[in-house]
């Protein structure tokens, strides 16, 4: 599913607009709420670090025999403006986004594109999907990145 949006801040409600809406459309409306967060800081993060005019939303499901949501965030930024997850100072009114993307998503990552730069992060279809949150480390190569890095060769 693809959703073209600009890079406008009003934008950024529409995108967790879609989301609710096509996750209630494939009855996963118990992913609704963390999908649309994250949807939230990834296109937030495009329209105000992006330099870019256009973004495109992606949602799937792949995976089998542990079923995944994969939500991706395309812009046309330069390639080497990869985000990174910090820690924020208690004081700053930003840097939190990435953060709640660690805390909420089963695993995320970024792929560089022909034409920009791919944001991804993943959550499982069914459980709890806090099992990776849980304190035990991350896998450089969870689930969705196979997907999202063939989708970033396909200029995603």
């Amino acid at each position: 599913m693809d959703i073209p949006l600009t890079a406008d801040p009003a934008h950024v409600a529409t995108a967790r607009q879609q989301v609710t809406y096509h996750l209630r459309r494939w009855d996963l409306d118990h992913l609704a709420e963390d999908a649309a967060l994250i949807t939230s800081e990834l296109v937030t993060n495009a329209v105000l670090y992006g330099r870019t005019e256009r973004i495109m939303l992606r949602l799937a499901k792949y995976g089998s025999p542990a079923p995944q949501l994969l939500i991706t965030v395309t812009d046309e930024s330069a390639a080497d403006a990869v985000p990174k997850a910090d820690s924020p100072e208690g004081s700053q009114e930003r840097g939190r986004g990435l953060h709640i993307l660690q805390c909420l998503a089963s695993c995320w990552g970024t792929a560089k594109t022909s034409g920009g730069k791919l944001v991804w992060a993943t959550l499982a279809l069914y459980g709890s999907g806090h099992e990776n949150r849980a304190g035990r480390a991350q896998s450089p190569c969870c689930a969705g990145s196979e997907l999202a890095l063939a989708l970033a060769r396909s200029d995603g």
